[in-house]
Formats: structure tokens, C-alpha cells, sequence
């Protein structure tokens, strides 16, 4: 019995050992949304700074390391924290790249791969999904724009695009990998994961293009001059969103500027002339005789009138939904086409979600209110105007998820047949005790990988206005809360960029003239 309990201490700890660099035991046997319920939590309250000690400690290259670099960079902007922020998205860049460039020699995957065989998809370097690296530029072109760098904004932005537009370059290899992986598992067995996830992600197409990140360059490449770029990225957020008035309104008025007579007509058609025409017709806040139409005037001159600027509001709600374990029993064939039934543990998401965002919600202890969502309003003089979402990252989460669900489960299996495999020997050799301590080791090591960038929010929303040039008072009204007032500058020919993030009881307003 001493024998086999040394041989087995001996080999878990070659192979801890042997993974130390990317390895670490909390991270083996205990899932990261657990880990992270405590910065969760201090974020609801509105405690930045306890959210920040809180978050888990990951070494450079740790399995964790790269969540841990986007995490601190989130929290240092919701603290207001610009330089700092910028400075560890900085570093996630460049740990991005050095992961790029070990992927293409493939250092290290040999060994990461023993490891989840033995373990679980925790052992595996953490790789961030495009949607999560454009929002790190995303939030990168943010820093730059609030620090009055509209150039470093741009070269952000650009990156984030170049994100989607490789991702949807790979996106049709991936589902045929997918549908390949499978045809070697019963997919009948995990119909409840499945649904839930389905019912989260709703009619998004895949898991990685976001309208925001698109949306955010339009504004900076207006903000610049570069009208043309604008136009092309905002049609492409619109072709993400369709439904969002406020793009509507930017497409067909750059459109309208630039000449792209055969857009309009399309757009013409497809959402119908007299809807084109209030939307082209304008209206422009703040006049001291009260608001009025900007009309045809507006749309010959373009974005930008010289006695009036652009009022851009990005509004960011909520924490995104931490992923939850699921256990599921899949079937295991024998040699002799006998199943067998085992348990084992896979990432999802809790079926309860509220669609729409006129419904109000309650926070949760863990900041976590993404289930579902509200629309900011906006109160300018006696009209109101109220934010329209641009991007819900709680669906794409969801729909990444399930892309990746085949892949997941197919480790599992692996997984299972070497756990069982070595279950078999240890019982053999050792009887009864190394049986017992064999199944004690598959249970603790029995992990889902649960790791997610957690503190983006769940839920962007925008709202777009034209100003007269001067100081504007903005109220804003939060459901069953007081309204949050806040002065800006509107700027002639120029556009005023206020950035509102609220979780819990985080309230916090950013704003910077482009």
C-alpha cells in the first residue's frame, strides 16, 4: 500500500513539476469563475480597488496569465486609471504575440497536451477568443482617445478589425473541424447544455463579430477626417446590428456625403424612403430658441456643421456571465460495443436570461446583472433619447461557447479513456486502496475550464446626437435610481466622446473631445 501511494504521489508530482511554467494547483483543482467571485463581488459594491487586490495572482507564462493582464487592464479604466490601464493592455499585446509566435513552432503544446489527459482543459495555456482580444484593443483604442491620442485610437482599432476579419476568414475551417469532432460523440447527452446556450446566443451568427469594436473606428476615422473608412466601418457594424437607429442614421448620412447613390437606393428599399428621410432629418439640440431640425442642410454638410458637434455616448452595463460547471454522463463504448456511463464536467451557462432592454433587473451579489438588460436614457432639454445596444456580449460568449463545445467534450473523452486506463493498472497493482485512490484523484482533478474574461461587461449600448457648440448639462436617468448629471463640452466640427460604465454600484463617467 506505501509503495503504490509513493509511486502515485511520485507521478503527480513529475508531472505538476514538469508543467510548473504554465501550471499552477488552484487553477487545477479549483475552476477560475471561482477564483473570481471575490472581485466580482467588491466591483458590485463599487469597490474598484478591493476588486483589483482581489484578483487571482497568475505568473508569466501561467496558464492564467493572459486573463490576468486583460482582467487588471479592465479594472484599472474602471477606476479611472488611464496610463495604468493602457500599460496592461500593453502587456497583453505582447504576450499575445509571444503566444502567436510559440503556436507557429509549437513549443510547448506536447507537454500541455500530456497534461489535460491526466487533468483537465485548465492545464492548457489560456487562449483568448477574438472576441475577447478585439475588445482588449477595443478598450486599448479607448485609453488612447481619452488621453487626446486620436492616432494610437486608430492604430487600436485597426487591430481589432483585423482581429474579426481573420477570425471570419478561419470561421468555416472551424465548423468543419467541429462537425468532424462530432461524429465521434453523442451529442443527445448534452441537449441541456446545448439549449441553454442556444437560448442565449439567439440569432447571432458566430461568436466573434462585434459591431462595437467597428463602431468605435467609424468614430475615430470621422474624428480624423477620413470619412471613407468611417463609412466602410460603419457598414459594417450595421451589417452585425441592422437594427440600430443610431447606425442607421451614420451610414446613410456619410453615405449621403460621399455619394454612394446605389447604397442609399438599397437602404431605400430595404427600409423604406419616408423612414430614410427622418432619419437623414436631423435634429440638433441645444439652439437657445429651442431644438431644431438640422434637415437638409445637415445632410449636405455632412457629419459636422461649423456651429455644432457630435455627441457620442458609450454606455457599458453589467459584468458578463461567469461561465458555470455542468456535470453531464457520456457514454464510453468498450471494445466489445458495450456503453459505459461516466460523469464528467463541462462549461455552460445558467439557462435563466431575459431578452430585451427596456426590463429592469436586480444585481446580484456578484455584480452579475447580465441577464438582462436596461436602456440608458438620455435627457436633452424636453426630448429623451434612449441608447440602443450595439453589442451583447453575453450572446457572443454564449455562441462561442457552443462552437467550441465539440472540441471541449472530445478532450473529455480522451480524457476519460487515459483516466480509466490508469484507474485500471493502479486498481490492478495495488487492489482495492489504489482503486480508491485512483477515483479520489479523477474526482478532485475533474474540472471545467470556466475561464472567461469576467469583467467585461455584459451588455454596450450608444447613443448619438447632434449639440449646438457650448457647455451641455447631460442627465442621465437610471431605472429606480437617481439621475447621474454630467457636463460636457461640445466642440463646432468635432466630436464630444463620453464613455459611462455602471456595474453595482459603479458609476463612472469618462469623456474626451475627439
Amino acid at each position: 500500500m506505501l509503495v503504490l501511494a509513493k509511486r502515485l504521489f511520485i507521478a503527480c508530482s513529475l508531472l505538476i513539476v514538469s508543467g510548473c511554467a504554465t501550471l499552477q494547483l488552484n487553477n487545477l483543482f479549483q475552476d477560475y469563475a471561482s477564483q473570481f467571485q471575490l472581485v466580482r463581488a467588491a466591483l458590485s459594491q463599487g469597490n474598484v480597488a478591493s476588486a483589483i487586490q482581489q484578483v487571482p495572482k497568475a505568473h508569466a507564462g501561467g496558464t492564467n496569465y493572459q486573463l490576468s493582464l486583460v482582467e487588471q487592464g479592465r479594472l484599472a479604466f474602471l477606476q479611472g486609471d488611464i496610463n495604468q490601464s493602457r500599460w496592461w493592455f500593453e502587456q497583453s499585446y505582447q504576450a499575445l504575440e509571444t503566444q502567436r509566435n510559440r503556436a507557429k513552432l509549437r513549443l510547448g503544446q506536447g507537454l500541455e497536451r500530456v497534461n489535460t489527459l491526466v487533468t483537465n482543459d485548465n492545464a492548457i495555456a489560456y487562449q483568448m477568443p477574438a472576441y475577447e482580444q478585439s475588445m482588449m484593443h477595443g478598450y486599448q483604442a479607448l485609453n488612447y482617445a481619452l488621453a487626446h491620442d486620436l492616432e494610437g485610437a486608430l492604430v487600436e482599432v485597426r487591430r481589432a478589425n483585423q482581429i474579426q476579419e481573420a477570425a471570419l476568414v478561419q470561421y468555416e475551417d472551424e465548423l468543419i473541424e467541429a462537425n468532424a469532432e462530432q461524429q465521434n460523440v453523442d451529442f443527445s447527452y448534452l441537449d441541456n447544455t446545448m439549449s441553454a446556450l442556444t437560448s442565449k446566443a439567439g440569432q447571432i451568427k458566430n461568436g466573434f463579430q462585434n459591431a462595437y469594436t467597428f463602431y468605435l473606428s467609424g468614430i475615430f476615422y470621422e474624428a480624423a477626417g477620413q470619412l471613407n473608412d468611417a463609412y466602410i466601418d460603419y457598414k459594417k457594424a450595421l451589417e452585425i446590428f441592422p437594427d440600430n437607429q443610431y447606425l442607421q442614421r451614420d451610414v446613410l448620412r456619410l453615405g449621403s456625403v460621399l455619394g454612394m447613390n446605389n447604397d442609399l437606393e438599397y437602404y431605400n428599399q430595404q427600409l423604406g424612403k419616408a423612414y430614410v428621410n427622418e432619419l437623414l432629418n436631423t435634429r440638433v439640440f441645444g439652439d437657445e430658441k429651442g431644438d431644431e431640425k438640422g434637415g437638409e442642410q445637415n445632410t449636405k454638410q455632412g457629419a459636422l456643421a461649423l456651429k455644432q458637434g457630435q455627441l457620442v455616448v458609450v454606455y457599458e452595463q453589467s459584468l458578463i456571465e461567469a461561465k458555470q460547471e455542468q456535470a453531464v454522463r457520456l457514454p464510453i463504448w468498450t471494445s466489445g460495443g458495450d456503453p459505459r456511463f461516466y460523469s464528467v464536467s463541462v462549461p455552460s451557462y445558467s439557462k435563466s436570461y431575459v431578452k430585451g432592454h427596456s426590463k429592469s433587473y436586480a444585481n446580484t451579489s456578484d455584480g452579475n446583472n447580465s441577464a438582462s438588460s436596461r436602456a440608458l436614457e438620455l435627457q436633452l432639454g424636453k426630448e429623451t433619447l434612449t441608447a440602443e445596444t450595439i453589442v451583447n456580449l453575453q450572446a457572443l460568449v454564449a455562441k462561442q461557447l457552443a462552437e467550441s463545445l465539440p472540441s471541449i467534450v472530445s478532450r473529455q473523452v480522451l480524457r476519460l479513456v487515459a483516466k480509466e486506463q490508469v484507474r485500471r493498472k493502479l486498481s490492478k497493482e495495488g487492489g482495492d486502496v489504489g482503486n480508491i485512490l485512483a477515483g479520489l484523484y479523477n474526482l478532485a482533478s475533474e474540472r471545467a475550464d470556466t475561464r472567461s474574461w469576467l469583467t467585461l461587461p455584459g451588455d454596450v449600448q450608444i447613443i448619438k446626437a447632434d449639440l449646438r457648440a457650448g457647455e451641455h448639462q447631460l442627465s442621465f436617468n437610471r431605472k429606480n435610481l437617481a439621475a447621474n448629471d454630467t457636463m460636457v463640452t461640445i466642440a463646432p466640427n468635432k466630436i464630444t466622446l463620453v464613455v459611462i460604465s455602471e456595474i453595482g454600484q459603479v458609476w463612472q463617467v469618462k469623456q474626451a473631445v475627439l
